[in-house]
C-alpha cells in the first residue's frame, strides 16, 4: 500500500487503532490499577519501527480487506511479526462500516492476540468502537 496517499490524521488514528489493539490483546488477565504486565508483553518488545509495519498491514485491511482476508507483517531487523486478519465485516446501528481484525503478534520470544472492532466513523478515520453492534438487517 502506498502510505503517501494517506493524510497525517488518517495514520494517526489507524496507528492509535493498532496501538490499542495490540495493548489490549497483551493485557487479558491483568488488573486494570497493575499495568507491571507491560514489562513482560509483546508490547514492551515492539520498536517503533514494528509498529509501524503492523500499522500498515491494518490500513490495508481496513480500506482493502475482504472478510477472511490476512496480511502479515515482520520486521527483519527484529524479532517482531504478527498476522492480521478480517474475522468480521458489518455495518454499526450508526450506519459506520466496520470491520473486525484479528491480531496475534509476537516479539522477543512473547506472543499475544485479540480481536477487535474497528469502524470508520468518518472517511479514512478508523476508530477502535467495542460497542459496535450490526444493524439489524
Amino acid at each position: 500500500m502506498n502510505n503517501s496517499i494517506l493524510t497525517n490524521s488518517m495514520r494517526g488514528n489507524v496507528c492509535r487503532a493498532v496501538l490499542t489493539c495490540i495493548l489490549l490483546a497483551m493485557s487479558a488477565g491483568a488488573f486494570a490499577d497493575d499495568l507491571s504486565f507491560l514489562l513482560n508483553s509483546v508490547w514492551s518488545k515492539l520498536s517503533s519501527e514494528d509498529i509501524g509495519l503492523a500499522e500498515s498491514a491494518a490500513l490495508g485491511l481496513l480500506k482493502d480487506g475482504k472478510l477472511g482476508q490476512s496480511r502479515d507483517w515482520a520486521n527483519p531487523n527484529s524479532t517482531a511479526k504478527g498476522t492480521l486478519k478480517v474475522v468480521r465485516v458489518f455495518r454499526s446501528q450508526e450506519g459506520f462500516s466496520c470491520k473486525t481484525l484479528r491480531a496475534e503478534n509476537s516479539a522477543g520470544g512473547l506472543h499475544g492476540g485479540a480481536a477487535y472492532p474497528v469502524c470508520e466513523v468518518k472517511p479514512g478515520d478508523w476508530k477502535i468502537y467495542s460497542g459496535a453492534t450490526p444493524a439489524s438487517r
